[in-house]
């Protein structure tokens, strides 16, 4: 009996002992403290993707290597790459491209953001005629994660650009147009290919 009363104590011993501890290590990550498991933000969980470097098979499409996107309230001066950029660091917000044919020129660090989600921004310089504005437009207007616009100091005609990407057209009837549409739209070379392409901004 008393061997009875011993086991039964020291079991409630235990007991007692493993509730005061999970109550410690509860308030521990409660508050974050030592002990409290890290918690991956978006831009730490798509850092360890493998992001694809090929060409997708499509002639004259240039591949950019771009080792920061982080984001910056302040302008980035994207000169030392391509017209339009590629890539790099960006504006928080990013330029809403659920098919939207904008008729000015954007702001570069909302622009390259959108890269980012997946985006495939078709842009053309100002001397290009409205038949082949409007060619391009029709592949663009009301299709997610694609949008289009002009940029002033662009040399090419019509420009496809996507993350680390970029290819230079005449014509909307190129077949390497589709191919980009179909390699780039969300593809494997975005960081955030998921990343939304509404609610951001609205207006160039």
């Amino acid at each position: 009996m008393a061997q009875d009363q011993q086991r039964m104590r020291g079991r409630a011993a235990r007991v007692g002992g493993l509730g005061r501890w999970m109550a410690v290590v509860a308030a521990v990550v409660a508050v974050g403290g030592v002990g409290a498991p890290p918690v991956a933000s978006a831009h730490d969980r798509v850092a360890a993707r493998d992001i694809g470097s090929g060409r997708a098979g499509i002639p004259g499409v240039r591949v950019y290597d771009i080792p920061q996107r982080h984001h910056v309230l302040d302008p980035v001066d994207y000169s030392s790459g391509p017209t339009p950029p590629v890539g790099g660091p960006h504006h928080p917000l990013w330029q809403n491209a659920d098919g939207d044919v904008y008729d000015r020129p954007l702001r570069n660090e909302h622009a390259v953001h959108s890269l980012e989600h997946g985006v495939v921004w078709v842009t053309y310089a100002p001397y290009v005629p409205r038949r082949v504005v409007d060619a391009f437009a029709r592949k663009v207007e009301g299709r997610p994660y694609r949008m289009m616009s002009p940029v002033p100091g662009q040399t090419a005609p019509v420009t496809l650009t996507a993350w680390g990407r970029q290819l230079s057209v005449t014509s909307a009837d190129d077949p390497r147009v589709d191919q980009f549409f179909e390699a780039y739209v969300q593809g494997a070379q975005s960081p955030e290919p998921e990343g939304p392409v509404t609610g951001g901004r609205a207006i160039p």
